[in-house]
């Protein structure tokens, strides 16, 4: 019964707080709402309406303020009072606990509101947009005559700054008030809807005639003063330039006549106020005078510089011909004595063929000026400079064909040298072989000792004919060193292997009788020695025999050799 009685207070409680928390969840809900609604109320828009219909709109812009007007008292006076009435009623209800009805309606009417708040803010806005056009309209009409008056002043006081444009100018001041004519029809009836398109246009109009006053000034300016002047001036130094013989790369006197002509191309794009033709062609116009001034700077200056270059060319020229000739009689002289490798005398042709051409030109150039020719300067210098070039490569080609020619005396001095010392070393090599009284030399020896004998006689040969090759005798000369280094140390071998084996054969005489081994390796390099004449078999053979009964002998007796060897070379 206890726990039946806590159970029903507990619920009781539950029930009670739940009743707590709908009444006040949905009151508060009510409340925002009802707030809405009283903002809405006490932000009216009578002033603004009645400001707005003092205007005396007419038209689209009329009739768009009158929805205006009428759906802003239909929200007044019925939107909001039907809405308040449902806010009012759901209150009651909450009061009463009808919370399923409450939560049921609260929905539309949050939606409903929502919908007025929408309405509202609309309404606001479009009213705000239509003083604010109104406001704008007024600030650009006054502009737009403050500017056309100052346009107007300038045509007016500066008509002679315009030049042939002036007629299209006035109609174009008169579309401009005609424009300003029908602007003020719409907005002095309070139409400003309709008069948009005409402030538009008067705006583009009015832009229009604005860069027109800025642009055609400069332009006609060009045309009527600054083109003229700098045309006369040049056909002048033209006709002076042609009086003192001077030719140029183009026709210039076309180009002027054309500049002329499109002269009165462009006095007639500023007749017809075309001014993106205008100023295009006005700009082109500077560019040829331009290039015009720079052709005549360039050729004058070309005039100014070419006697002195002339004069130049004339000496350097004397200068390497007479080189030519040297060198050419140098090739000449050498060349009956000696081949020559590089060359020489066909790149000797090809700088006589150089020089030809360069002075051809030179004489041509200076009969021109003293016929008094048309010359065409700038022309002139550059291959002047041209010449000057090849004049200079010319020259170091001589230098360096006389370089390779003027060595060959040396050289061939140098090869007689090398010849006589290798017959020298040759000699020294035969006489130093001989003073051995060797029963014979091997064969090897004695055939690259005849090839070597036989270079050197060859090359003795070479070097004394009329007409030598010292390029294929300095191979020669290396080939042959290189053959002599050989022999020679073939020959200190020989020199070498053969002592040391007469000294082993004589000391193996000690062991011969007691070690019959000594005696068989004494007869037998013995046979190597006098009949086959393998002077180092014979050593080797001497050696080990003896190297075998007495340890370390052959070490000690060779490095004797070779001390008494190093005291014989020292004295």
């Amino acid at each position: 019964m206890v726990v039946f009685l806590i159970a029903v207070v507990v619920f009781a409680v539950i029930i009670y707080l739940a009743v707590l928390y709908f009444q006040r969840s949905y009151s508060e809900a009510i409340s925002e709402e009802q707030d809405k609604v009283k903002k809405i109320a006490d932000d009216s828009l009578e002033e603004k309406l009645a400001e707005i219909s003092k205007l005396n709109l007419s038209g689209e812009s009329l009739t768009e303020f009158e929805t205006l007007d009428k759906g802003y008292h239909y929200l007044k006076n019925r939107e909001l009072p039907e809405l308040s009435e449902v806010l009012n009623d759901l209150s009651d209800s909450l009061q009463h606990y009808q919370f399923f009805r409450v939560s049921r309606e609260l929905k539309g009417a949050q939606k409903k509101s929502a919908g007025v708040q929408q309405h509202f803010v609309e309404l606001k806005q479009k009213l705000s947009s239509i003083q604010k056009s109104t406001k704008a309209h007024e600030d650009a009409l006054k502009k737009l005559q403050q500017k056309y008056q100052s346009l107007r002043t300038v045509l007016l006081n500066k008509n002679f700054s315009f030049g042939p444009s002036i007629d299209k100018l006035e109609d174009k001041s008169a579309e401009i008030e005609d424009d300003f004519s029908k602007y003020t029809k719409y907005s002095e009836s309070g139409d400003f809807v309709s008069s948009e398109e005409p402030l538009n246009k008067l705006r583009n109009d009015m832009s229009a005639l604005e860069d027109a006053v800025q642009e055609i000034p400069p332009l006609f300016k060009n045309l009527n003063n600054v083109f003229p002047e700098q045309l006369s001036e040049l056909k002048d130094g033209l006709k002076k330039m042609k009086d003192a013989h001077l030719g140029f790369n183009e026709d210039l006197d076309s180009k002027l006549d054309k500049i002329t002509k499109e002269c009165q191309e462009n006095q007639q794009n500023l007749t017809e106020l075309d001014l993106v033709a205008g100023k295009e062609l006005d700009e082109q116009l500077a560019d040829e005078i331009d290039h015009i001034y720079e052709q005549i700077e360039i050729e004058y200056t070309a005039a100014t510089k070419l006697p002195k270059d002339l004069e130049e060319i004339g000496k350097f020229l004397d200068h390497a011909r007479k080189q030519q000739n040297e060198l050419n009689i140098e090739l000449d002289r050498l060349g009956q004595n000696y081949t020559f490798n590089n060359q020489e005398e066909d790149r000797s042709a090809n700088l006589d063929k150089e020089l030809a051409d360069i002075k051809q030109h030179y004489e041509q150039l200076t009969q021109a000026r003293q016929k008094e020719e048309v010359v065409v300067s700038s022309f002139e210098v550059k291959k002047l400079d041209d010449d000057h070039q090849r004049l200079t490569d010319i020259e170091q080609e001589q230098k360096q064909i006389n370089e390779s020619i003027s060595g060959l005396w040396k050289e061939e001095k140098d090869a007689f040298d090398a010849i006589e010392d290798f017959d020298t070393e040759i000699h020294r090599m035969k006489r130093e072989v001989e003073k051995l009284n060797l029963p014979g030399l091997p064969d090897d020896y004695l055939s690259y000792f005849f090839k070597v004998t036989a270079e050197i006689e060859n090359l003795d040969t070479e070097i004394n004919k009329m007409k030598i090759d010292m390029a294929e005798i300095t191979k020669n000369l290396i080939n042959t060193q290189s053959d002599i280094d050989v022999l020679n140390n073939k020959t200190e071998e020989i020199k070498d292997s053969s002592m040391l084996a007469e000294q082993l054969l004589q000391y193996s005489n000690r062991y011969r009788n007691r070690y019959p081994e000594v005696e068989q390796a004494y007869q037998q390099a013995l046979t190597q020695f006098e009949k086959e004449f393998n002077f180092v078999g014979a050593l080797d053979t001497i050696s080990q025999a003896v190297d075998t009964v007495e340890p370390g002998s052959f070490k000690r007796i060779s490095e004797q050799f070779e001390a008494d060897k190093k005291t014989v070379l020292a004295l």
